[in-house]
């Protein structure tokens, strides 16, 4: 489940001025994520199998999960490319900003997409940044 919200928040993220990094994200238990990044919205939905489609701040997102940590698609105009060690570690790109994040046990993310700092807690299906 955090890892599915984690992949929702960093779609979310890249596409936002690094002023823009407040965010409340909600996932229900049907794979719709909805919330605000900064300013924007957010309305995607991720299948069973890791694939994500929806609009995330008025660009549409498309990301498909080969099933083994690697995911990749497109937001607006921006290229995806991510992998999850299984282990809490997230590295790849979005767009040119290189995604470098770290997820522990307790749902707690920390790391950086571009020059952006990035911290974020889950607790019941919320994913909030600050």
């Amino acid at each position: 489940m955090t890892r599915l919200l984690l992949a929702s928040l960093a779609l979310a993220i890249s596409i936002l001025p690094s002023y823009g990094q407040n965010s409340i994200l909600h996932m229900d238990r049907s794979g719709y994520t909805t919330g605000t990044v900064g300013s924007s919205s957010q309305n995607t939905y991720t299948d069973q199998y890791g694939n994500t489609t929806g609009w995330v701040g008025g660009r549409y997102s498309s990301t498909y999960s080969d099933g083994y940590g690697g995911t990749t698609g497109t937001i607006g105009n921006k290229r995806i490319n991510t992998y999850q060690d299984g282990y809490g570690n997230t590295t790849g790109t979005i767009g040119r900003d290189r995604v470098n994040l770290h997820t522990d046990s307790s749902g707690n993310t920390t790391g950086t997409i571009g020059g952006r700092r990035l911290n974020c807690y889950t607790r019941s299906r919320t994913t909030t940044c600050y």
